[in-house]
């Protein structure tokens, strides 16, 4: 909210620079542009005469004398022409335009805000309490075990809070109470159990074989099979399972990454030597 707040301050400053800047440099008064215009022209002529001397139509005695009198012409011109066009108004302060301006922009916006935002949201916090969640939930499954749509969003919440061994017991129970296999609460379980025992060897590799007959397209099972086999050492296994991977159109930053492990584990990668 605070970032909103911020955002709204800007556009409505931007808006009042848009409109203040004209109406108070309206009234300044703006310099006469034949005095500009005049000595524009002197410089001109000025340079004429030099020119005419250099080409041998005027001696440099007539140059001066003419010079002279270009100057003393300029000067009367100058003496006789104000800095300020006469028909410019004395600089005022637009004052109340001001103030009206202020009260359209800021008072408007303020009160379409009022009428159509939500400004309570000003002062209040707009997200859940975890932990409160948590608690009614597990109390709603605690009274009623048979609802799977408590279990599922109980799991998901301690999947939330880094609680990966409570979700991954609570994908469990939905697995088991499932009347048939669910490869995503699967997927699910298997994320969970690996993430609280990094382990591959066990649980989760059990759940990715589950997957992987349930969708032998899985990407997921693939890759984290090949890396179980590897990790036992069987790496025809691993390679096996990393080539159904690749043969499937992956993301290219993926498929470089399977293809780099796949290389090592052939011994097609190249090493680096010390010589």
């Amino acid at each position: 909210m605070t970032e909103f707040l911020v955002f709204a301050a800007i556009l409505v400053a931007a808006s009042l620079v848009f409109v203040l800047v004209p109406l108070w440099r309206a009234g300044t008064p703006a310099p006469d542009k034949r005095r500009a215009a005049n000595i524009t022209i002197y410089h001109q002529r000025y340079a004429e005469i030099e020119r005419e001397v250099a080409a041998g139509r005027l001696s440099r005695r007539e140059a001066e004398t003419e010079k002279d009198e270009l100057g003393a012409r300029l000067l009367a011109d100058i003496d006789h022409t104000p800095a300020i066009a006469p028909g410019a108004r004395a600089p005022r302060r637009p004052w109340l335009a001001t103030l009206f301006v202020l009260l359209v922009v800021v008072g408007g916006s303020s009160a379409v805000y009022w009428h159509l935002g939500d400004y309570q949201a000003l002062g209040e916090s707009q997200m859940p309490n975890l932990e409160t969640m948590i608690g009614e939930l597990e109390q709603r499954v605690a009274e009623h075990p048979d609802d799977l749509r408590a279990q599922a969003m109980l799991a998901r919440a301690y999947e939330a809070i880094g609680d990966y061994t409570a979700a991954a017991k609570g994908y469990r129970v939905l697995n088991d109470a499932m009347p048939a296999p669910r490869p995503p609460i699967i997927a699910a379980e298997a994320q969970a159990t690996l993430a609280a025992t990094d382990d591959l060897q066990g649980r989760a590799k059990t759940l990715y074989q589950q997957l992987l007959e349930l969708d032998p397209q899985s990407r997921e099972a693939l890759w984290y099979l090949g890396l179980a086999a590897a990790e036992r050492g069987d790496d025809e296994q691993a390679i096996d399972y990393w080539d159904r991977l690749l043969a499937q159109d992956l993301p290219e930053e993926f498929a470089g990454m399977v293809a780099n492990r796949r290389a090592e584990l052939a011994g097609e990668k190249p090493t680096l030597s010390g010589d």
